[in-house]
């Protein structure tokens, strides 16, 4: 009999999250290899999406024929039909830039010299700068330094790209002498944590699409008990927005496969300094 995973999906329209759900559910059912499969499927989407059989084979150390049964243990025909998932989500994150990327691998166009990589580099990160520059009112920046100061303690939820935005603002908010700590995801910890927040605590949420679940999950309950919110994220209509107290808006116009974090990283800079440097 087969297990509730391989429950037959419409390969059309199951979306990327539905599939990941599905795999991280059934992780504990496979086999050893499937089970590297599934890792290599949730942790690097967009070298699943992008390669052939042969290569992913290699890269796991599995048969090619595990492949395609890897797809048909999640009800999919063949591996093909699965790896469309994967290729929907790559081109759907940023539609220019991620088309132009999955086009240019299957043609088998020239790849960029490290003079042209590294020089888009700096330009991006210079424009990511200059964006938050003009975007942000140091009137609000003023407002959530006053709002940290009076907070009993800081949570800070940020993972994936913003992990490393949110990890600099707990250091630099700790240099302050401010009481404060990161959310516990890895332990399975975050959502009692916010449970648990004071009235007089503050949370601080930093995400970017596609915005990670379980930090839409602490900012949205956080919110229902009517705690102080900061965010930093992407537009108004971003969910984090929407539900805190006070955003800041950055990092929406790059369409690069790795969009740079130096505004948010200024940002947090600045509010950091604001700390320990105003009354």
């Amino acid at each position: 009999m087969k297990s509730d995973i391989a429950r037959e999906p419409d390969p059309s329209t199951e979306t990327y999250d539905a599939l990941r759900a599905r795999i991280r559910d059934g992780f504990d059912d496979l086999s050893p290899h499937l089970q590297r499969l599934a890792r290599s499927a949730l942790d690097e989407p967009n070298f699943f999406a992008l390669n052939t059989v042969a290569v992913l084979a290699q890269h796991v150390s599995v048969q090619p024929s595990t492949l395609i049964r890897f797809a048909k243990e999640f009800g999919y025909g063949g591996f093909s039909q699965m790896q469309r998932v994967f290729r929907l989500r790559l081109i759907e994150g940023a539609p220019d830039k991620r088309a132009e990327i999955y086009e240019n691998k299957l043609a088998g166009a020239p790849v960029k010299n490290m003079n042209q990589i590294f020089e888009g580099c700096i330009d991006e990160l210079i424009a990511s700068l200059e964006s938050v520059r003009e975007k942000t009112s140091t009137d609000d920046l003023a407002r959530a330094v006053a709002m940290i100061k009076a907070a009993s303690h800081v949570h800070i939820a940020g993972l994936r790209r913003a992990r490393p935005i949110a990890t600099y603002l707990a250091y630099g908010i700790s240099r302050s002498e401010q009481h404060c700590s990161l959310l516990d995801f890895a332990g399975g910890m975050a959502e009692q944590q916010v449970v648990n927040m004071r009235r007089d605590d503050l949370l601080i949420c930093v995400s970017f699409p596609p915005y990670t679940p379980a930090v839409l999950d602490v900012i949205r309950d956080a919110h229902l008990r009517r705690r102080p919110i900061i965010a930093i994220t992407d537009s108004q209509e971003s969910p984090l927005a929407k539900n805190s107290t006070l955003a800041f808006l950055v990092d929406n116009e790059s369409t690069s496969q790795f969009k740079p974090i130096s505004g948010a990283i200024g940002l947090v800079q600045a509010l950091c300094i604001g700390l320990t440097e105003q009354n």
